[in-house]
C-alpha cells in the first residue's frame, strides 16, 4: 500500500474508535485532523427559514463537530510572493486532495470519501444531482485567498456525485472570482466551472432580510437570496479583524451580502445576522452546508496585507461560527500567537450556545493522530 494511502487508512481506522466529544489533532506531517465536537443541547427538527436556537444544519453530523488537518507539507515551500500563481505554486495539490478527503471522512464518520461527500452534500429531494446548482464563495478579496487546490477537492467531490461543471458557479461579490480563479479552470480546477465576475453569473443583486441583531433588508447576491442555488459552499481564509478578531467564514459572506453596512454602524450585528439569515440557512435541505477555512498560510492581523503565519493548517466543519470559534480558540491563539476580544465569544452564544457549551467545546483534548 503506497504510504499516503496507508496513512488514510490508518487514520479512517482510528476514528472509527473516536466518541463525538473527542478532539483529534494531527501529528506533524500526518494525513490526520482535528475531530471537535462537545455535549450539546438536544436539538429539534430541521425547520424552513434562517436560524432559530438548535436547528441543525445536517442531521447526520453535528453542529460542534468541526475537523482540521494541520500537516506542513502541504506546502512545500512558502511564495517568493502574494499574487494568486504564487501562492500556488509551492502547494502539495494532490496532498491537499488526499487531506480534504480524509477529513470529509472524519466529518461525515463514513469510511470512503465518496460515502463521506454524499453525506456532507445533500440535494433536494425533487432533483437529481446532475440538475443541483451550487455556489462556492472563496474570499477573493486582498492578496491572501483560498488556494485553488481547497477549491478544486470541492468541486471534484460534487462532480463525482454527479454535479454538472457548469452548475458550479465560484463567486465573490467583492472580489471578481473569474479575475481571481478563471486562470486555473481546465488546469488546477476542473474545465467547465463557471466563474463569475462578482454577481454578474448570480443575476447581480436583490434586497433580501436578515434577522436581529441588525434587522433589515440588504442587497444580496440574487440566485442566493431566490433560493435558486441549492448548495452553498463558503471557503474562506484565516486572518484578523478588528471585529471579533477575526475574519473568517462568516466575514466571507459580506461578498454575498453587501458589505458596506459593516463600516455603516452594523459591525459584528449585521455579520451575524446575515449569517442567521434565510438566504444562507434557508432551504430544504439547508442552503449552505460546507464551511472551510484555508489555515495554510493566515494571518494575524488583516484584513489588509499578506499572510505572516504559517499554520498549515486545513478546518471544515458545517455550522460557520463554530468552524471560526474553534479556528480561533485552537489555531489563532495557541500556534499563531493571536488574542481575541470577548466579542470572539458572541460567534457562539448569539447562535444559542451557552457558555458551558463554549468551554467544553473548546476544552476537550486532543488526541494525536
Amino acid at each position: 500500500m503506497h504510504n499516503d494511502e496507508k496513512k488514510r487508512s490508518d487514520f479512517v481506522k482510528q476514528k472509527e474508535s473516536i466518541s463525538r466529544r473527542d478532539f483529534l489533532s494531527s501529528a506533524t506531517g500526518a494525513t490526520a485532523g482535528i475531530l471537535a465536537s462537545s455535549a450539546v443541547s438536544a436539538f429539534g427538527d430541521e425547520i424552513k427559514g434562517g436560524w432559530t436556537n438548535g436547528k441543525r444544519i445536517n442531521p447526520s453530523i453535528d453542529n460542534l463537530r468541526v475537523v482540521c488537518c494541520i500537516d506542513p507539507a502541504m506546502m512545500k515551500s512558502d511564495p517568493k510572493s502574494w499574487d494568486i500563481v504564487s501562492q500556488n505554486e509551492p502547494v502539495d495539490h494532490e496532498k491537499v486532495l488526499r487531506t480534504m478527503d480524509a477529513m470529509a471522512c472524519a466529518l461525515a464518520q463514513k469510511n470512503s470519501a465518496h460515502e463521506a461527500w454524499g453525506s456532507i452534500f445533500r440535494k433536494p429531494a425533487s432533483k437529481e444531482w446532475q440538475d443541483v446548482t451550487v455556489a462556492i464563495k472563496p474570499n477573493c478579496f486582498m492578496p491572501n485567498n483560498p488556494r485553488v487546490a481547497v477549491i478544486d477537492a470541492v468541486c471534484k467531490a460534487l462532480i463525482g456525485l454527479g454535479v454538472q461543471p457548469a452548475k458550479i458557479i465560484i463567486y465573490d461579490g467583492c472580489g471578481g472570482a473569474k479575475e481571481k480563479f478563471g486562470g486555473f479552470a481546465g488546469t488546477k480546477l476542473p474545465a467547465g466551472v463557471v466563474m463569475s465576475n462578482k454577481n454578474d453569473v448570480l443575476g447581480g443583486t436583490i434586497d433580501a432580510p436578515v434577522p436581529a441583531p441588525h434587522a433589515g433588508h440588504f442587497k444580496c447576491s440574487a440566485a442566493i437570496a431566490k433560493g435558486s442555488i441549492d448548495i452553498l459552499v463558503n471557503i474562506a481564509v484565516n486572518r484578523g479583524h478588528h471585529l471579533a478578531g477575526t475574519s473568517m467564514t462568516m466575514k466571507n459572506h459580506a461578498g454575498t451580502f453587501e458589505a458596506m453596512p459593516i463600516h455603516l454602524g452594523g459591525g459584528l450585528n449585521y455579520i451575524i445576522a446575515f449569517n442567521k439569515s434565510e438566504a444562507i440557512l434557508g432551504g430544504e435541505p439547508v442552503r449552505q452546508q460546507l464551511c472551510v477555512v484555508d489555515s495554510l498560510w493566515a494571518q494575524t492581523k488583516g484584513p489588509m496585507g499578506a499572510p505572516n503565519k504559517r499554520p498549515g493548517a486545513l478546518v471544515m466543519g458545517t455550522l460557520s461560527p463554530a468552524v471560526d470559534y474553534i479556528t480561533a480558540r485552537r489555531i489563532r491563539e495557541p500556534l499563531m500567537g493571536c488574542t481575541h476580544p470577548p466579542e470572539l465569544g458572541r460567534l457562539m452564544s448569539d447562535f444559542g450556545y451557552s457558555d458551558l457549551e463554549k468551554l467544553d467545546f473548546v476544552k476537550v483534548e486532543p488526541v494525536k493522530g
